[in-house]
């Protein structure tokens, strides 16, 4: 029994009813059907419905003598079973209704039945149960009520028992003793339990009315508990219904229920920061609790079951670095791609690869990586045009992808020791992809082709990739030669929705800023072709070295032909840089965005502007340092601030920056946005950072559009498949 369960019947003269039912709920308990010939069939029937073992039963009935003489044989039976793990057994009698002869006692018992219902069910809800029904008891009117109640506030299963007509003859007038133990098969045979149905709670009971609250049963049974507290074994409750204030309320929720419905996610919007995806408000208001309870990142154990889940969910990746995209295992298939080049230089390699196979086998991995300045690798040999040597060099590691791996990353593979290494160190672990490796129109194809296999593996629907196309030029390429290379291999490889963005990095002089610049005027005039993938420009790269304001009178030709603009700002310098990225060069989104709560009044500029974070948890904890919850020694870190910026009603989205060099996926940086937050986020803040994603993409409205409905699609499919925790 795996919480809270109640098998609600009403009850007239035939107390066996009771027995009847709970031998097939609980089977183990009361072994009454253990011969009977279709046990096999009872079995699948629990099974099918996944009806659990009850641990209480509560029992509706009138007040009268009939009613005391079923009560007294049904506590002898319960006596005479003595097991010790019986059901308890809670009875709600009707006072002054001894018979339902009139209009006006039927209408009490009604009100009765509907009332202890939405008891039964605010108990079992609260426990983590089953509301399980039985129209077995009792007259017709009481059986109809109870499937009226069920309509409102739901239940697991509607039982009944049906007997045929070959009842054997000791069965038509039975005694205590013919339900102690199991009947004879012919005997057994004469009763068939079935499930007539089941219901969903009626999202309206949940809701609140305006100026009339939400229903609870403490409103209706004076006295009520809230369902809490043990059970007594054996209980009886007297009810007294002066009114039918329950039905009239259902019954005027019911009329008005379109307008309950839209005033309640009305309330619901207007109490958020930032709307969540639309169909999500239309779900019940008690599965809409559940996910914003369900809390996610903070409980290591639940791992594998949170990322399954979210691996699941449609996702849309806004800052890609091209460059950084790799991980040991795909350098190596992405230098296989040159495998022809290399093989054209092979002479002039040997010397050189032999002195490193002998370095690679005498000298410590992690030595030799802190010695190296892996830059020199890119064109140690005259003659040997670029890629060639790196993509030489990597294919050492064919069949040992561990030891590149090894050789990158040294101590910071252990997740522990890959925090808060500054943004230098964490750079130089792609110094041998990126303009390293990227070089040849194979290599920039094979890396896209990675990448967008990546991606959909992760239900990425929208990706933004970004990259310098100028730094790819030094293996023989024209620049518009590696825009057409990424635009084509992305439009073959990459998810169903993909936009290309040019960087103009900051670590180089401001011409090289202005060639990309003018490179995007010119691809942007391409229309097809690679200029309808070409979305938006970025600038990156040390803010202290050249902050925005800097470049405003280069970026205007971006600005007339309104391409959107992305600024890395505030990942390690204060929020003035945050502040010139938007007032200087009308960034629509900022990259990361650490620092921007130093600043209040420019926070409000963001909600109000709808300019989005473009956050990267793994890259922004490996380069700046914050409290993981999964990682030891991280405790007196500071905490990130997604969740104060979630709070306030920004657009914050989460992306994975440069995956290869991260070790991370779309999938593991939304579980690491939760590991980063203190409690973790719920599942309600993960769809809203998800939505944030497609609202915030560079691209056409009515393909933003498309993507937004597809990713809600997705999402209720899934929700309608269950979260388990």
């Amino acid at each position: 029994m795996t919480g809270r369960n109640i098998l609600l019947s009403t009850l007239g003269r035939s107390w066996e009813i009771l027995p009847e039912i709970l031998a097939f709920t609980n089977p183990q308990q009361v072994p009454l059907y253990r011969l009977h010939p279709r046990a096999d069939a009872l079995d699948s029937l629990r099974s099918e419905y996944a009806i659990e073992p009850v641990g209480e039963v509560w029992v509706i009935t009138t007040s009268g003598s009939d009613t005391d003489h079923s009560l007294n044989l049904l506590r002898q039976w319960l006596e005479a079973m003595d097991t010790g793990n019986l059901p308890s057994v809670k009875v709600w009698r009707v006072a002054d209704v001894a018979d339902l002869t009139s209009l006006e006692q039927c209408r009490r018992m009604t009100e009765a039945i509907f009332r202890v219902v939405l008891g039964a069910s605010e108990a079992a809800r609260a426990g983590g149960g089953q509301l399980i029904l039985s129209l077995a008891g009792g007259r017709k009117t009481m059986s109809s009520d109870l499937q009226a109640a069920a309509s409102f506030f739901g239940c697991q299963a509607l039982l009944h028992v049906v007997m045929n007509e070959n009842v054997p003859p000791p069965l038509r007038n039975p005694s205590l003793s013919h339900f102690c133990g199991p009947l004879p098969p012919e005997a057994a045979e004469a009763f068939l339990p079935v499930v007539v149905g089941r219901h969903p709670r009626n999202p309206i009971v949940g809701m609140e009315e305006e100026g009339k609250g939400i229903l609870s049963t403490g409103l209706f049974l004076p006295g009520w508990p809230g369902g809490s507290g043990t059970p007594r074994s054996w209980e009886v409750t007297e009810v007294v219904i002066e009114d039918t204030r329950l039905c009239r309320i259902l019954e005027e929720r019911q009329r008005k229920a379109a307008f309950i419905c839209v005033n309640h996610t009305s309330r619901i919007i207007q109490s958020e920061p930032a709307p969540n995806f639309l169909a999500l408000y239309s779900l019940p208001p008690d599965h809409l609790q559940r996910l914003k309870e369900t809390r996610l990142g903070t409980d290591p154990e639940k791992e594998g079951r949170e990322l399954a889940f979210l691996g699941d969910l449609p996702k849309a990746e806004l800052h890609c670095h091209l460059g950084g995209a790799l991980d040991a295992r795909e350098m190596i298939e992405t230098a296989e791609a040159n495998m022809e080049a290399v093989q054209a230089h092979q002479d002039a390699l040997k010397g050189w690869l032999d002195q490193w196979r002998w370095k690679l086998d005498h000298g410590d991995p992690e030595h030799l990586a802190a010695s190296l300045d892996w830059k020199r690798l890119r064109r140690p040999l005259p003659g040997v045009p670029e890629p060639v040597c790196v993509a030489a060099f990597l294919l050492l590691f064919k069949d040992c992808a561990a030891d590149l791996d090894r050789l990158l990353f040294g101590p910071w593979r252990e997740p522990e020791r890959f925090v808060g290494v500054g943004f230098d160190a964490y750079e130089k672990l792609g110094d041998l992809q990126g303009s390293a490796l990227l070089q040849s129109e194979a290599s920039l194809r094979k890396a896209c082709r990675l990448l967008g296999s990546k991606a959909r593996r992760h239900n990425v629907l929208h990706l933004e990739v970004r990259c310098s196309p100028m730094n790819y030029t030094r293996g023989g390429l024209t620049p518009e030669q590696v825009v057409r290379a990424v635009a084509d291999e992305l439009n073959r490889s990459g998810p169903e929705s993909c936009s290309l963005l040019f960087i103009g990095s900051r670590h180089g002089s401001r011409d090289a800023i202005q060639d990309h610049v003018a490179l995007a005027t010119r691809v942007l005039a391409w229309g097809e072709g690679g200029g309808s993938m070409l979305r938006g420009f970025d600038l990156a790269g040390n803010e202290q070295a050249c902050p925005a304001k800097a470049v405003r009178e280069i970026f205007l030709p971006l600005m007339e032909h309104c391409l959107h603009t992305t600024i890395h700002a505030g990942e390690t310098a204060p929020a003035a840089s945050i502040w010139e990225a938007v007032y200087h060069l009308s960034a629509e989104r900022i990259g990361h965005g650490l620092t921007l709560k130093e600043n209040p009044v420019l926070m409000d500029r963001f909600r109000d502007r709808r300019i989005a974070l473009e956050m990267c948890p793994s890259s922004n904890c490996q380069i700046v340092g914050f409290r993981d919850a999964f990682l030891a020694g991280t405790e007196i870190l500071p905490e990130y601030p997604l969740v104060e910026y979630l709070r306030q009603g920004l657009r914050v989205t989460v992306n994975t920056d440069n995956p290869g060099i991260s070790r991370t996926d779309p999938t593991r940086e939304l579980h690491r946005a939760a590991r980063l937050t203190r409690g973790g986020l719920s599942l309600w803040d993960l769809l809203l950072v998800v939505r944030n994603g497609f609202k915030a993409s560079f691209v056409e409205g009515v393909v933003r559009h498309g993507l937004l409905r597809k990713a809600e699609t997705m999402i209720l499919r899934k929700l309608e498949e269950g979260w388990r925790e």
